[in-house]
């Protein structure tokens, strides 16, 4: 059972969570093409949870099972630049069904957006204390719910290297600063705008 909900962007009416996970802006295609007639940014904005620095990046594509599928449907690779979207693009190809695909995900490239995953520490909805320690300690940053709901994607920005971390003990730490996409759910656990992680000061906790 959906048990996140909004309102669509146009009318107001409740919009449940599609059958991906992902809110829906909107309750029919009638609203949607309202809206874009109109381009009521600011509307928009106030409603999706997702910050503005991932929304406005064209690195956007789509996945199925975890894998990136192009536009056409087929598989493809996180490097193939082509393939990548703007936000709009990826969220209004899912919405419509043109592609067989389960969702929308975010490409990293190293320019500094990086995304840190925390496996298995939510149960019931809320993630356990060593999650909420380690989300603390890293500071101002943006989480949201991973597909499964037991896990969290903890957003903001770093200086870390190419390649990932991985860190294990109370807490399973995967850190994401390039070649690698993450799928996006937009179900929040925290908002909040996407500050200057202190990754290395959170990883202490992790014994």
């Amino acid at each position: 059972m959906n048990i996140f909900k909004h309102k669509c962007d146009q009318c107001d009416n409740v919009v449940a969570l599609s059958k991906t996970g992902r809110p829906r802006r909107f309750c029919s295609n009638a609203c949607r093409q309202r809206n874009y007639r109109r381009r009521d940014v600011l509307r928009v904005d106030t409603v999706d949870p997702i910050p503005l620095e991932l929304r406005t990046r064209a690195r956007w594509i789509l996945h199925k099972a975890k894998r990136p599928i192009a536009l056409g449907g087929w598989w493809t690779s996180v490097k193939d630049e082509s393939t990548w979207m703007t936000y709009d693009e990826a969220t209004d190809a899912v919405s419509r069904r043109d592609v067989d695909a389960d969702g929308v995900g975010f490409v990293l490239n190293g320019d500094g957006l990086t995304c840190l995953d925390l496996d298995d520490c939510v149960k019931r909805g809320e993630p356990n204390v060593f999650a909420r320690d380690f989300i603390r300690a890293l500071g101002d940053c943006y989480v949201e719910f991973s597909p499964s709901g037991r896990g969290l994607h903890v957003w903001g920005f770093s200086d870390m290297p190419k390649g990932r971390i991985i860190a294990g003990g109370n807490l399973k730490v995967e850190v994401y600063p390039n070649k690698r996409f993450i799928t996006m759910t937009g179900r929040p656990y925290r908002d909040g705008r996407l500050g200057r992680l202190s990754i290395h000061n959170a990883l202490r906790l992790v014994a």
